[in-house]
């Protein structure tokens, strides 16, 4: 007895330091990103790094004195959020479905819509760009909304397949027998059930455009610009301002964790596909 409950207490202290491990090793780039925002410039570069320095905001303050950041704080805002929820008005039926229909080769037309997920960016962005040309959606955020749908519409689908998959298809017979319709039972019932899902999908799909650096590069111009693209502008052939560059990172990546942190429930449930038993 003494040895087997001498072996759980190690496993379970070996699991504790592996898994503290993974979250340093995750979780330093962040602390490395916050701390170098707030270096004063003759700390940001020191060979070996200072630990203990006082804090500034002299890299801000370079960061909001360049012209344009809120004409693309809010170009990134409105593309990102445009995009998610198209996404998800498109991608809820489509997985809804192929979860529930019959149709031939399903699992077939799931994986091949999956697959063009995989494509790489470089080698779609030059047609689109002679296109966007051609009909006029160069520079505009129409035109980088409809891409970041088409480009998210793949995964989404994919992930709420897999949560829908999980859903009890009793609770929706059971509404049909009652008398509702199927628009009634995927809007009253279905839905509803979803939430949790279409969150973590829309959180997902939220943070992937927000993010989203090579069509930005090369779609937009000076009208339609992004924060990725306006990080890029501190990168020069000259120098990398690593100061003002980590301070533009910083205020990127608080929305995103404030906005993950408040729907963190419904994330995990949505990823683990932990919404319902039955």
């Amino acid at each position: 007895m003494k040895t087997r409950s001498s072996r759980r207490i190690v496993r379970s202290v070996g699991f504790i330091l592996l898994l503290s491990a993974i979250c340093l090793i995750s979780f330093f780039p962040i602390f490395w990103i916050f701390t170098t925002a707030l270096k004063p410039p003759s700390a940001v570069m020191c060979s070996p790094p200072k630990l203990l320095f006082t804090p500034t905001l002299d890299n801000f303050k370079v960061v909001f004195a360049k012209p344009g950041l809120g004409l693309m704080f809010l170009n990134s805002s409105v593309i990102a959020l445009s995009a998610s929820l198209i996404v998800l008005a498109l991608a809820f039926p489509a997985a809804y479905s192929l979860a529930r229909f019959k149709m031939r080769r399903k699992d077939d037309l799931a994986f091949m819509l999956l697959s063009l997920k995989m494509f790489p960016p470089v080698a779609v962005v030059i047609p689109f760009y002679i296109m966007y040309n051609k009909i006029g959606l160069y520079d505009s955020q129409l035109g980088l909304i409809l891409l970041y749908v088409a480009v998210n519409i793949p995964l989404a689908v994919w992930l709420l397949l897999g949560f829908l998959k999980e859903l009890p298809v009793a609770l929706e017979e059971s509404a049909l027998v009652d008398g509702a319709g199927p628009v009634a039972v995927l809007l009253r019932i279905v839905l509803p059930l979803s939430a949790t899902g279409l969150a973590a999908v829309g959180i997902l799909t939220f943070i992937m455009c927000w993010n989203e650096f090579f069509f930005a590069l090369v779609l937009t111009g000076r009208y339609t610009r992004t924060l990725p693209v306006f990080l890029y502008s501190f990168m020069t052939f000259r120098e990398i301002q690593w100061g003002p560059l980590m301070a533009l990172g910083t205020m990127m990546t608080l929305p995103v964790i404030v906005f993950s942190l408040f729907f963190r429930k419904q994330l995990i449930e949505g990823i683990t596909l932990g919404a319902l038993k039955e």
